[in-house]
């Protein structure tokens, strides 16, 4: 969770009413035909906005992507790799464009690009990624949709809508209703149809083997997608107590290596006989920072800790904490969740007003009270929003900062887990500069395997408490029963 840090008089980011787009969103494109894309050769449905128009909404985007993901990853070297890597398949698509690459300051595995140039990787992804060759494929993959104009396709097929579609969790604005609408949704770019990911597969599978790289390594980093969110979705499983459909709407992936696997051969390079540079790459990625950044917050089992910020909260056994650049996230048993965030507020202003006037300003609450929380003024209500009933509370940190925290539980739920979200909210308390200077994040190490090692082995250096040798092997390309050998290097993450 990206906050600004208290009496600094920024507006964070997690209270602010973004407007995505707005001048994309109030104009109509009821206007469009069929042509041949110049780039993919086929007949397709082609929209009337222009490119320059394109160009123009990538500019304007831009900023409030870098935002919303938690901003630039501090690492000159690295981002200037991956440009690098950018300008390589760049030169080989099928348009001319000078493309402006960003590394994003997240852990969520993710890649695009926008209109006008812009290209983004999350430090997420680079941490799956295996090579060179897989990077350049994500890479192609996402100027492929550029260069398909993808987007503009589905901005014209939704009448109305952003260049970018339903931009999730976008609206975050100050009050109770705008945060419940955007609990557990978890995406910030709306997905692309099945057939704009087979055709960006196949630009991509292309784009690889025009610039000298193993085109088989397109559904090698699709295989390693595969098994990342088969890991995600029993890590959630095993710690929420129930299954995921998180990643349904993606097309089945299985589907999509078959597929690169099959135009990769179409190009007629043997697989292994084109660039591939893992140790390049590896050495790139040596230290980057692997799942949450102190900047934000680190989650640590059931513990939520932001060392920059100063305070620490959290949650019981059965519920699970997810850190985003917008708020914290929390989901328990049977749809139970806990929405925390933190705002500015007049320094006059007593905190239970706050919660009253200002929070829950159009929302009808009751049993409104103040109390004493670990030192600090707070404040609490009641409310029902959504469907869910909900108690909001405010925790007074500074004259002019507040915490809050939105619980909520079904109406069928009764009162199973009052207990439970009572002690999320008791446990929020403040930490000293040595307990925060203790926080430490994980990160990436490049390893090199010696005589006698195993995956076993080294998946116990793994900064994890469960499922060490999946997450290895995950992290690594390895599939379920495949061994090292001495002299390879490999990913582990270490505190």
């Amino acid at each position: 969770m990206t906050l600004s840090k208290p009496g600094t008089g920024n507006t964070p980011v997690i209270v602010r009413r973004w407007r995505y787009l707005a001048v994309i969103g109030v104009s109509l494109f009821g206007l469009a035909g069929c042509a041949v894309n110049s780039s993919t050769g086929s007949m397709q449905f082609v929209p009337l906005m222009s490119e320059a128009e394109e160009a123009r909404v990538g500019a304007e985007t831009h900023p409030k992507i870098v935002q919303a993901y938690g901003g630039v990853y501090d690492n000159d070297a690295l981002g200037g790799y991956v440009a690098g890597v950018v300008a390589r398949i760049a030169a080989s698509s099928n348009k001319s464009v000078r493309y402006r690459t960003t590394v994003l300051d997240s852990d969520v595995v993710n890649a695009f690009a926008l209109p006008g140039g812009y290209v983004y990787v999350t430090r997420g992804l680079l941490a799956l990624v295996n090579d060179e060759a897989e990077l350049a494929g994500v890479l192609g993959h996402e100027i492929g949709h550029v260069d398909a104009r993808h987007s503009a396709q589905r901005q014209t097929a939704a009448v109305g809508t952003s260049l970018l579609g339903a931009v999730v969790g976008a609206v975050v604005g100050n009050d109770v209703v705008s945060q419940v609408l955007g609990i557990g949704q978890k995406g910030f770019l709306a997905s692309y149809s099945r057939d704009q990911e087979y055709e960006a597969d196949k630009l991509g599978v292309q784009t690889l083997a025009r610039s000298g790289y193993d085109p088989s390594a397109q559904a090698d980093f699709l295989q390693s997608m595969d098994a990342e969110m088969k890991l995600q979705a029993r890590l959630v499983g095993a710690q929420s107590g129930g299954g995921t459909n998180w990643f349904a709407s993606h097309p089945p992936t299985p589907d999509r290596v078959r597929a690169a696997r099959a135009e990769a051969r179409a190009t007629g390079i043997a697989p292994g006989s084109g660039r591939r540079n893992r140790e390049g790459y590896l050495r790139h990625i040596d230290g980057m920072i692997y799942g949450d950044s102190p900047a934000q917050g680190i989650v640590d089992g059931n513990s939520f800790v932001h060392p920059e910020l100063r305070f620490s909260f959290s949650v019981p056994r059965g519920f699970r904490i997810a850190n985003s650049s917008q708020a914290v996230m929390v989901t328990g048993p049977e749809k139970t969740i806990a929405k925390f965030d933190g705002a500015d507020k007049p320094a006059g202003q007593a905190v239970a007003s706050y919660l009253a006037n200002s929070w829950a300003r159009n929302v009808r609450i009751g049993n409104l009270s103040r109390f004493k929380l670990n030192g600090m003024n707070a404040a609490s209500a009641l409310a029902r929003v959504n469907n869910y009933n909900a108690r909001l509370v405010v925790i007074e940190y500074s004259p002019t900062r507040v915490y809050r925290f939105l619980l909520g539980t079904l109406p069928q739920v009764g009162g199973r887990y009052d207990k439970a979200l009572q002690s999320v909210v008791e446990s929020f308390h403040r930490i000293s500069k040595a307990q925060a200077a203790r926080v430490k994040p994980r990160r990436v190490k490049i390893v090199k395997v010696r005589s006698g090692q195993s995956v076993a082995s080294l998946a116990g250096r793994m900064a994890f408490s469960s499922y060490r040798e999946q997450r290895f092997r995950v992290l690594n390309g390895l599939g379920a029963t495949q061994a090292l050998r001495a002299g390879d290097r490999v990913k582990i993450v270490t505190r």
